[in-house]
């Protein structure tokens, strides 16, 4: 099969590898789309999971099942939550596997081979079922929209104002999370105007292309969503919460930052992160994309696996657009 490989710091090749044999308890997905992730552009900077096939936001088809996957059928259509706790951790036995550090290091796309690829092996109770008004060029969108829907679901009761800083495809889905949820006045802060545009369309009210803009807009926010990971901003971010509010922190800083708690203690700021998803989270995303076809505006490029190289260049330096979708079947 044809496939991607991550081989060292901003270096992925086509690879042809063999076609992947079920063993128990596994299936063979058909890979239709597979998103690319924050993570993944942050990988291919550094260099982190080199040998393996990126890419773990994943749709398909079943192609093969494996002995104890019976439930499963070929030509069954799935996403595949592509985590894998260890089940053995004081999370897991929490009931919060998402927090696993195998969950967030161990799964598809990262240490084991992910969507990048025609097929892609995948044990058989990562699988969800997906309802058949849901396309699968749409349905690769069900694994960041749960993990935006996750960040909301830690803010708790969210009436408005509320604030995402941020507008990559997390931020949009936290917008869209936000207004499916009643808050009716949410604010978008990104420098580029293609994904300030998407935010309208899924429902902000108003969208500033430098958080500084903000608060000539709206009082102090119940709510700030951080989600493009930039230290810089953290501080910038937390300035907007109300007395009593909260900043949610959905976006992965890589590099330190510089703060002034004084703040946050007097006004009594909460500052939660929010990591991954939950199950009941991937299911609530696929209820979501299902009941609203227009979530899949965000998609604004799509690429075959031989584009995926220069493809990862041109997106870790963003001008326009906002989610990139491989189709293996792509030419």
């Amino acid at each position: 099969m044809r496939a991607v490989r991550l081989v060292d710091a901003h270096r992925l090749e086509p690879v042809d590898l063999p076609d992947p044999e079920p063993s128990e308890g596994e299936v063979v997905v058909q890979v239709n789309s597979c998103g690319v992730c924050g993570s993944d552009l942050s990988s291919y900077k550094v260099g982190l999971f080199t040998d393996s096939v990126p890419g773990h936001e994943i749709s398909g088809t079943v192609a093969a099942v494996g002995p104890g996957a019976g439930r499963w059928r070929v030509g069954e259509r799935t996403v595949v939550d592509p985590k894998l706790p260890c089940g053995v951790c004081d999370e897991c036995a929490a009931g919060t596997p998402w927090r696993c550090a195998f969950a967030l290091t161990a799964g598809l796309g990262f240490a084991r081979n992910g969507g990048f690829a025609e097929q892609v092996l995948a044990p058989a109770h990562l699988l969800h079922r997906i309802p058949e008004d849901l396309p699968l060029e749409a349905a690769c969108l069900v694994e960041p929209l749960s993990v935006a829907l996750h960040g909301v679901v830690r803010a708790g009761e969210v009436s408005g104002p509320a604030v995402v800083v941020g507008l990559g495809p997390i931020g949009l889905f936290t917008v869209a999370a936000l207004r499916s949820r009643g808050v009716e006045d949410v604010v978008g802060v990104d420098p580029v105007a293609d994904r300030r545009r998407l935010a309208s369309v899924l429902g902000a009210a108003q969208t500033v292309a430098d958080i500084a803009e903000v608060r000539s807009l709206i009082a102090p926010a119940q709510a700030v969503f951080e989600c493009s990971g930039v230290p810089t901003l953290l501080h910038r971010a937390a300035d907007l919460v109300a007395p009593g509010g909260v900043l949610v922190l959905l976006g992965v800083p890589f590099g330190e930052a510089t703060v002034l708690p004084l703040m946050w203690v007097t006004r009594e700021i909460a500052i939660l992160g929010s990591i991954a998803s939950s199950e009941a989270d991937f299911r609530d995303a696929i209820s979501m994309l299902s009941a609203d076809p227009g979530l899949s505006a965000v998609v604004t490029r799509r690429a075959g696996l031989s584009e995926v190289p220069a493809l990862f260049e041109e997106l870790i330096a963003p001008s326009s657009g906002a989610k990139a979708v491989v189709d293996p079947a792509r030419l």
